[in-house]
């Protein structure tokens, strides 16, 4: 049978709220502890409800393309990527007072109408199938809004200054004609002859003097190829990991602003035909300027967060979590499903702040990788 997830309110920027579906059956673990966390237990409803709201998200963005095969392939994975997270959530409750991080009296007014919120828009039988109480909602809410806040608070000192040397990049366009082995409708290799690639190397050819001479690559290429796009791609002289082959790389760097290079460049993927965009490109040097910033936050956040996970004295009931099963699918709401489908995110202001709803996605990555 499906249940149903609309985004309703958003608190410390968690959108959480379920609607009622047909349901079978129910949890008795609701109250078992899943996870033990130096003496603390945390029940087994809690991580089930986590893990609900991590369906349905999964159900929204890949239900359409996988259908069935969705939950066979990524059930146990999506388990262990809660389980993670429920994991660095109470490790970081459990040293909030290190960060002076506490919830103030308007996040838990906040947690506690959401909470309420979830309890009204949920029949019995979807509250009992997870094992949900106010209680234990406002207990997930509690934890969302503690690790964005501690998320912001470890990296609160971490330097945001990147200089335009540190950061720099160059773009450039360039077309490919691959000669990449392919494979036919009958699942065999398809591998191109010595003459089948003479003639993409022609073509790329006749791309490269026609840019060379005024043509714009995009006209260059529908005149020779027109199932062929031109693409752009940037790189800093301090990028310590980039995609660019060696061969096109110090190509471009020999160009100034529109150049292209002198010959066609081949390579183990194909012949590429590259034209130096921008030797300064101000939009890709800020991009990359918040990349920097996000790699900085994103290693003093593990770094702290490592050295008390290594000392923390954590087990989980490995058994009980294999009783979470996904039989039933969740679902977003849609606003045709119910009046009350969606709200604005505004009622996420005062509690835990913009601050903490982009920190989410700061807080995910690092999760992620951990």
């Amino acid at each position: 049978m499906k249940k149903t997830m609309k985004n309703r309110l958003a608190v410390a920027g968690l959108c959480f709220t379920l609607t009622a579906g047909m349901l079978t059956g129910c949890s008795g673990n609701s109250g078992k502890a899943i996870i033990t966390l130096d003496g603390q237990k945390t029940e087994y409803a809690v991580a089930n409800i986590m893990l609900r709201y991590s369906q349905a998200q999964m159900q929204a963005f890949y239900g359409a393309y996988l259908g069935d095969n969705l939950w066979s392939q990524y059930g146990d994975s999506t388990k262990s990527t809660m389980m993670d997270t429920l994991k660095q959530m109470l490790i970081l409750e459990q040293h909030q007072d290190e960060y002076n991080v506490s919830l103030t009296d308007d996040d838990k007014k906040k947690i506690d109408e959401a909470a309420q919120q979830f309890m009204d828009d949920n029949d019995q039988a979807t509250l009992k199938s997870m094992g949900a109480t106010k209680e234990r909602v406002a207990r997930v809410l509690e934890l969302y809004t503690i690790r964005n806040k501690m998320s912001n608070a470890i990296v609160a000192d971490v330097d945001t200054n990147v200089t335009d040397d540190e950061a720099a990049q160059k773009t450039i366009n360039y077309v490919v004609f691959s000669t990449a082995d392919t494979t036919d409708s009958d699942g065999n290799k398809v591998v191109l002859t010595d003459d089948e690639k003479a003639a993409l190397l022609a073509n790329a050819q006749k791309v490269r003097d026609a840019a060379a001479g005024g043509k714009s690559m995009e006209d260059a290429v529908k005149d020779v190829d027109d199932t062929k796009t031109v693409s752009s791609t940037s790189y800093g002289d301090n990028d310590e990991s980039y995609t660019l082959d060696e061969a096109i790389r110090n190509a471009a760097d020999k160009l100034k602003d529109g150049e292209v290079a002198d010959e066609v460049i081949t390579t183990d993927a194909g012949y590429y035909v590259i034209q130096m965009k921008a030797t300064y490109d101000p939009d890709a040097t800020a991009s990359k300027k918040e990349r920097i910033i996000n790699e900085r936050k994103s290693s003093k956040f593990s770094e702290v967060y490592d050295a008390w996970q290594s000392a923390a004295d954590y087990t989980q009931d490995d058994a009980l979590l294999k009783e979470i099963t996904f039989h039933d699918i969740y679902q977003m709401a849609t606003e045709a499903q119910s009046e009350t489908g969606t709200e604005s995110t505004e009622s996420t202001e005062d509690a835990g702040s913009t601050e903490a709803t982009e920190a989410a996605s700061e807080t995910e990555s690092a999760a992620a990788t951990e």
